[in-house]
C-alpha cells in the first residue's frame, strides 16, 4: 500500500517550489541588504578569504559565513545573478516548508502534515524572504531542523535524532547568530520546568552532542578572532549586549519597530493564519499535558509564543524577528484545524474560524477597489512599517522611491477580484456549515495572492535598484576614474555587483562596516569630506553617488561649477567632476 505521507510531501513540495522558486530572478537586487550579501560572497569567491568576510574590501562581521560560504559556491557553478544568490533562501524556504508538513504528519496525520506545510508556504512574510538574500531562512530552517530532532528523540527515536538538534545549533550559529542556540535552548529548559521532568541533564545534555554543537560552531569564531582582534567583543558586547540596552559604540542606521508596529508587521505577514493564532496557541498551552504529544504541542506553543513576546518587548525588532515562530504557528493552526474539523472537544467552530477572515477580505477587496478607481493612495507611513530602509529615510526627512500609481492600478484590480471572490466564497462556506470549503478557499486565496506580489516587489525592487545608474557609471567611467559613495554603502550594495569594482566611502561610518573601518587597510575606503574636496578639484575624473537629499549633501561642501548631476534615479543622485 502507498504511504499517504508520501503522497502529502510530494504535494506540499510541488506547492511550495513553484511559489519560492517562481520568476526568482524577475525582480534585480534590493537594496539594502541584497546586494550586500551577494557581493560579499563574490569577493570572498574572488579573494579566496573564506574566514573573514569583506565587504568593498572592508572587513566585515555582522553576519557569520554560512550564507556566503554556500553562495560563492553557487557563483562559482552557475554564474552571479539575481536567481543564483537567492537560490538558498528559496531552497532553504522550501526545506522548512517540507519540514514542517513531515512533523504534522508525525504530531497528527497526513491531512494534518498537509495543511501544516501549505500553511507554511501560504504566508506573505515568509513568502517574500524566500525571495530575498538573506541568512533569516537558512536559519529558520536550521532551527527546525533543532527542533524536529528534539521532538523525534522525546518520542523516543533515540540519541542519534538528539544529535541532530546539537548539530543543527551548531550550523544556526554559523548561519546568523552567535546567540542563535540560546532561543531553542530557552525554549526547552522551559519547557522541561512546566512538565517537571527528571535526569534533564543526563539525559538530554549528552557529552557527545555538546562536543559535536562546539566542533561545528567554535571553531569559526575562533579562527576570525585570532585574524582579527577583537570580533568576538564586537560581535557578543556591542552588536548584542549593548544592542539590547541601545549603547552600541558601533552602530548601524536602522530604526526598530515599536511593539504595536512589530505586532501589527507580524499578523499581516502572517495572514489569514494569524487570526486563528490566539486560539492555536491557547489550545496548546492549556493542561493536561499527560501524554507525550500533548507536551510536544506544549512545546510549539512555548516556542512561538516566547519568540513573538521576546521580541515584542526587546528594544530592538525589525518586520522579520518573528519568523522563527512560523512554523510552530502554522503546525499550532493546522492541530486546530484538525481539531475542528474532527469536531474534537472544546475546540471552537469553523463559523469562529471564518467569519473575521472574510470580513478582513471583504475590506481589502473594498479597498482594493477604491484603489484601483484612483480614489485612495497608500497611508502615510505604511511602508515605514515593513520596510527598514523607508524607516531610515524618513528619520533624515526624505521620502523613499516607490512605484508610481500607474504601475500599481492593475495590480489593485486583480487583487480586488482574488480577495472579492475569497470573501464570497468564505461566506457561503459560513452559510452552508461547510468548513473544509473554508479552509480551502483561504488557502486558495493565498495561493492566488502570493503570485501577484511577486509582480508588486519586482515594480519595488526596480524602483530603488541601482542598477540603472551603476550602467551610466560602466558607460562613461575609465579604468583610473574613481566612484564614490555617499552613505552607508549597504544601502547601494549592489553597485560593486554591477561595477565590478570597489569604491570609496563617504560618511559611510555609522553603518555595518563602523567595525571593519576601525582596521588600517579601510583608511583608503573610507573618505572625509576634506578629502572629498581635495580630489574632487583634481584632474582625476569622480562619479559619486549619493542616497542623501541635495539639501543636505555633501555635494553642498563642493564647489558648484564642478558639480554636474547626471542622473537621479532609484531614490539616489549621481554626480560628476567632469560633464
Amino acid at each position: 500500500m502507498s504511504d499517504p505521507g508520501r503522497g502529502v510531501l510530494w504535494g506540499v513540495a510541488l506547492v511550495a517550489a513553484v511559489l519560492f522558486f517562481m520568476s526568482l530572478g524577475q525582480a534585480p537586487f534590493v537594496d539594502p541588504s541584497e546586494g550586500m550579501h551577494a557581493e560579499i560572497a563574490r569577493e570572498m569567491g574572488l579573494g579566496g578569504d573564506w574566514v573573514t568576510p569583506h565587504f568593498n574590501g572592508v572587513r566585515y562581521f555582522d553576519k557569520p559565513p554560512l550564507l556566503y560560504w554556500l553562495q560563492a559556491l553557487a557563483f562559482r557553478l552557475a554564474g552571479l545573478s539575481e536567481w543564483t544568490a537567492r537560490f538558498w533562501s528559496a531552497l532553504a524556504a522550501l526545506g522548512v516548508a517540507l519540514l514542517t508538513a513531515r512533523l504534522g504528519i508525525v504530531l497528527g496525520s497526513p491531512r494534518l502534515g498537509l495543511i501544516a506545510g501549505l500553511v507554511l508556504a501560504a504566508n506573505l512574510e515568509l513568502f517574500l524572504f524566500a525571495r530575498y538574500v538573506k541568512p533569516d531562512l537558512l536559519f529558520i530552517f536550521l532551527i527546525l531542523v533543532a527542533f524536529t530532532g528534539f521532538i523525534l528523540a522525546y518520542r523516543g527515536a533515540g540519541r542519534w535524532a538528539l544529535l541532530f538538534t546539537y548539530a543543527a545549533l551548531g550550523l544556526a550559529v554559523l548561519a546568523k547568530d552567535i546567540l542563535g542556540a540560546v532561543g531553542p535552548a530557552l525554549a526547552i529548559a522551559l519547557f522541561f520546568l512546566l512538565t517537571r521532568e527528571r535526569q534533564v541533564s543526563a539525559q538530554w545534555v549528552p557529552w557527545a552532542g555538546l562536543g559535536l554543537f562546539l566542533i561545528i560552531a567554535v571553531p569559526w569564531y575562533l579562527a576570525v578572532e585570532f585574524q582579527n582582534r577583537g570580533f568576538l567583543w564586537y560581535t557578543v558586547v556591542d552588536n548584542h549586549l549593548l544592542n539590547f540596552t541601545r549603547q552600541r559604540l558601533f552602530p548601524d542606521e536602522d530604526i526598530p519597530l515599536t511593539p504595536q508596529e512589530f505586532l501589527g508587521v507580524t499578523a499581516i505577514g502572517f495572514f489569514p493564519w494569524s487570526l486563528m493564532v490566539p486560539w492555536a496557541v491557547a489550545r496548546a498551552l492549556r493542561r493536561p499535558w499527560d501524554t507525550v504529544e500533548a507536551r510536544i504541542w506544549l512545546l510549539l506553543g512555548l516556542w512561538s509564543v516566547l519568540v513573538v513576546g521576546f521580541f515584542t518587548l526587546s528594544p530592538v525588532k525589525f518586520p522579520h524577528y518573528a519568523l522563527p515562530a512560523f512554523p510552530a504557528l502554522a503546525l499550532l493552526v493546522a492541530k486546530l484545524w484538525e481539531d475542528v474539523l474532527d469536531r474534537a472537544p472544546g475546540a471552537p467552530s469553523a463559523r469562529a474560524l471564518l467569519i473575521l477572515p472574510m470580513i478582513v477580505l471583504a475590506g481589502l477587496a473594498a479597498v482594493g477597489f477604491v484603489a484601483w478607481r484612483g480614489e485612495v493612495r497608500l497611508p502615510s507611513g505604511t511602508l515605514s512599517l515593513v520596510d527598514v530602509a523607508t524607516r531610515n529615510l524618513e528619520a533624515r526627512g526624505q521620502s523613499a522611491p516607490f512605484p508610481s500609481y500607474g504601475q500599481l492600478q492593475p495590480l489593485f484590480g486583480t487583487l480586488t477580484l482574488i480577495f472579492g471572490a475569497g470573501a464570497l466564497g468564505l461566506a457561503v462556506a459560513v452559510w452552508r456549515r461547510l468548513p473544509r470549503v473554508g479552509l480551502g478557499m483561504l488557502l486558495a486565496v493565498m495561493l492566488a495572492f502570493l503570485p501577484v506580489t511577486v509582480e508588486g516587489l519586482a515594480l519595488f525592487s526596480k524602483s530603488r535598484s541601482v542598477k540603472v545608474m551603476a550602467e551610466v557609471v560602466l558607460a562613461r567611467a575609465g579604468a583610473t576614474d574613481v566612484v564614490v559613495h555617499e552613505g552607508p554603502l549597504e544601502n547601494s550594495g549592489s553597485l560593486l555587483l554591477y561595477l565590478g569594482r570597489p569604491v570609496k566611502v563617504v560618511d559611510g561610518i555609522q553603518s555595518t562596516l563602523a567595525f571593519g573601518a576601525t582596521f588600517p587597510e579601510a583608511r583608503e575606503v573610507f573618505w572625509d569630506r576634506e578629502r572629498l574636496r581635495e580630489r574632487w578639484g583634481g584632474r582625476e575624473r569622480l562619479f559619486l553617488v549619493s542616497v542623501v537629499n541635495p539639501e543636505k549633501s555633501v555635494v553642498r561642501d563642493l564647489d558648484r561649477a564642478s558639480v554636474h548631476l547626471l542622473l537621479q534615479n532609484g531614490g539616489r543622485w549621481l554626480y560628476s567632476n567632469k560633464p
